[in-house]
């Protein structure tokens, strides 16, 4: 039982939050941290503005780049606050990065030429702002009806498509960024090499010194190495910083007064071109499928660093917040940073501060202004766009080709393939597509038979004499049971029709039963496969019998009723249905037995039920001391619960064992006929009853009880041996019939 935290035990945990956060040392630990998260974030959103504002749209990065930061201050300070883990880093995200640089390059396409530079920024500020306003929402709704669950089910190989391919379109638009040159061999022209050949080697560099040291330092170390390079070589060859800027060398000038711009104004909204902005939304609509898939990815890495589980949808529902204060100001969708959460921990040992003043440092970054903005090297942004591309593509191109499945891994190339060529939208089509048909295949060769049964593993629970069960057993191959599982579509339904073919066709078939108490669905395009099943029992001449389709639940009902409107009610001679398994083969077995002459067989007597077990002396000198008692239809025997005062030998009828339920009614255990013994087991035991037994018609039964076994042992000790020889060999029969069944499941 769970109880809602009173105010005071709430207020104790913030008081205990606060004093630990608050430690002098833990806000030196703190400080330290979020300036290392602060520096890392400024590095990566100026890059990814520099992708979305690249192209025709250049002069507008320094703008562009205001808006995401803004953007990135309120996700990192947002998700830090609302995360279930306090270690929780957020910041803008590489793969929305590049789908809305996608998107904004055809938005701008599409403007006529004469459109000036403030209405292509409102143009692409508002594709930017409905994008990630949506995002939010779709966050928040996942994390709200708690259905973060849901985006397991996209397959892996569909998000490694798109992985790969924003890997490639980093890397492409890292080149990009530092030169006007399409990608081909003008790119090795002698001007144009020079500007993108330094931010590829940087790109290299930061990989590598990534993957050689996870130290927070490598990155901004190489970094600021970089660039004093750059501005060694400018300094060797007496270039001006003011040409440097004019050659396109530098980001360029800071708009007066800061870098904060207000997103969602009307001008805004009158400037922007919203028929391109809807011509090319289904471009920025993937991101709607990816983000919380990368989400998920990004949360599991959390919970590595944490060593504790995150709560998947309060991260959506914080996500869903951020976003949406976010798209307010022109952010691009962001959310958890496993990189920055790890250094948060590893620095600071995880704490909310870190990442508080990390957004602080950034929105006064947008408050005040970045007067070092102007004189970043656009090779640095190309460079780490470079690293961030060739991390995706090692990811999901090098390694996904010895981790996957060469057919999983072919469908990350397609999707990839699909996406750099076509775009997004396709690719996410031509990935679930492709990931339809690889589970239809997949799955169709999955078995829909859980077990496969012959006549003489598949017994019913009757209890039959020793002649009837060597006839049976002579009869095993004339019955099937095959207990299916699992959910019967088309691919599996052909499946089994093929192997019930193939059964009938090799052995002398006169029974097949198909057990559905553990399917869990039928697809109506299945129902062909049964239709033809009923048509091939019909022309061989085989009984098929349907069980486990009434259940009291409405999915046994539904499926039940499926059968018959497709075409499988009970079809006398042909279809037969019913209730469950046991019950099925029981009808099986007897009319296995009716057709080698064993139906409506003459009541036999005790001592022809135990020919075999007992002489004619040995009965005689037994039952001269039970009690013969006539039994009636329903009458009980021994009830459930009571004291094991007797037991009992059939003669003649039948008699049931059966747990009986308050909530399932009766369960049989085992039905009994003539030369059986009935409640032995807690008779010699001691036992309370664990079932009761209950007549199913008129019949003749002998009567022990303890005292007349004691009795019995002292006066007629040869007596007392036949009744213990007879027992035995009752539970013997019982244990060897289940040893059948139980090394019959194991094969």
């Amino acid at each position: 039982m769970t109880t809602t935290p009173s105010p005071s035990n709430a207020a104790g945990r913030l008081r205990a939050t606060l004093a630990d956060e608050l430690q002098p040392a833990q806000i030196v630990r703190s400080l330290a941290s979020g300036a290392l998260i602060y520096v890392l974030e400024l590095i990566v959103v100026l890059s990814f503005a520099a992708l979305i504002f690249s192209g025709d749209l250049t002069g507008l990065l320094p703008s562009g780049f205001g808006f995401l930061m803004a953007g990135d201050a309120l996700v990192c300070g947002v998700v830090s606050i609302l995360s279930s883990w306090p270690g929780s880093t957020a910041n803008t995200q590489d793969t929305p990065s590049a789908i809305m640089a996608a998107a904004a390059a055809a938005t701008v396409a599409l403007l006529p030429a004469a459109v000036g530079a403030e209405q292509k920024l409102a143009t692409v500020l508002m594709l930017i702002v409905v994008t990630t306003l949506t995002a939010g929402v779709l966050f928040l709704l996942l994390g709200i009806f708690k259905l973060g669950g849901l985006v397991r089910f996209l397959p892996f190989p569909v998000m490694g498509g798109f992985l790969a391919a924003t890997g490639w379109l980093l890397f492409a638009g890292g080149i990009a960024v530092m030169t006007a040159a399409p990608l081909g061999p003008a790119l090795f022209a002698g001007n144009e090499l020079v500007r993108w050949l330094p931010g590829l080697l940087a790109g290299i560099a930061l990989t590598v010194g990534m993957a050689r040291s996870n130290h927070p330092l490598v990155l901004p170390g190489i970094i600021v190495v970089a660039i004093i390079l750059f501005y060694a070589a400018a300094a060797l060859s007496r270039a001006p910083i003011s040409e440097l800027g004019n050659q396109g060398w530098l980001v360029g000038s800071v708009p007066a007064g800061g870098l904060l711009r207000m997103t969602i104004t009307p001008r805004n909204l009158a400037l922007a071109d919203w028929s391109a902005i809807l011509a090319n939304i289904g471009r920025a609509a993937p991101v709607l499928v990816i983000a919380p898939i990368a989400l998920l990815l990004n949360a599991n890495g959390l919970e590595l660093i944490a060593r504790r589980d995150i709560a998947l949808n309060r991260e959506l529902i914080a996500s869903g917040i951020a976003n949406l204060a976010a798209g307010l100001v022109g952010g691009v969708i962001g959310y958890h940073a496993v990189s920055n959460s790890a250094l948060n921990r590893s620095t600071a040992g995880g704490k909310r501060l870190a990442s508080l003043l990390a957004a602080l440092f950034i929105g006064l970054t947008v408050l005040v202004g970045a007067p070092f903005l102007p004189y970043v090297p656009k090779f640095i942004l190309g460079g780490v766009l470079v690293m961030l591309g060739i991390g995706l593509m090692q990811e999901w191109i090098y390694r996904a080709w010895f981790k996957f499945p060469k057919v999983d891994f072919l469908v990350i190339m397609l999707i990839a393939a699909v996406i750099v060529w076509q775009g997004f939208l396709p690719g996410l089509g031509a990935g679930l597509l492709a990931a339809t048909i690889l589970f239809i295949v997949s799955y169709s060769r999955v078995s829909v038979v859980k077990h496969a049964l012959r006549g003489r593993e598949a017994r019913s629970l009757v209890v039959r004499s020793p002649g009837e069960e060597a006839l049976l057993d002579k009869l095993k191959e004339r019955l099937l049971v095959l207990k299916l599982h699992g959910f019967v579509f088309f691919g599996t339904a052909n499946s089994l029709y093929e192997r019930i073919r193939d059964e009938v066709r090799r052995a002398n078939l006169g029974y097949i039963v198909l057990d559905f108490s553990q399917v869990t669905g039928l697809d109506a395009t299945g129902m062909l496969s049964f239709e033809k099943l009923r048509q091939l029992a019909e022309e061989r001449k085989v009984v098929l019998v349907f069980t486990g389709l009434f259940h009291k639940n409405l999915q046994r009902i539904a499926l039940a009723d499926r059968l018959a409107r497709g075409g499988l009610p009970e079809q006398p001679g042909v279809v037969y249905v019913f209730q469950d398994m046991d019950r099925g083969v029981e009808w099986c077995e007897e009319q296995l037995l009716a057709d080698a002459g064993r139906g409506n067989k003459p009541a036999r007597t005790l001592a022809e039920h135990l020919d075999g077990i007992l002489d004619a002396a040995q009965l005689s000198r037994l039952l001269a001391h039970l009690e013969c008692r006539e039994v009636e239809t329903g009458e009980y025997l021994m009830r459930q619960g009571d004291m094991p005062d007797d037991l009992y030998i059939i003669e003649s009828g039948q008699v049931t064992a059966q747990i009986e339920l308050p909530d399932r009614g009766a369960i049989r255990l085992e039905t009994m006929q003539g030369g059986r013994t009935v409640g032995e087991l807690g008779f010699y035991l001691g036992t309370a009853r664990n079932a009761s037994v209950v007549a199913e018609g008129p019949g003749r039964v002998y009567r022990l009880t303890r005292a007349g076994l004691a009795q019995m042992e002292q006066a007629d000790p040869e007596a007392a041996a036949a009744l213990h020889r007879l027992a035995v060999f009752s539970l013997g029969d019982r244990l060897l019939q289940m040893n059948r069944t139980v090394v019959a499941l194991q094969r």
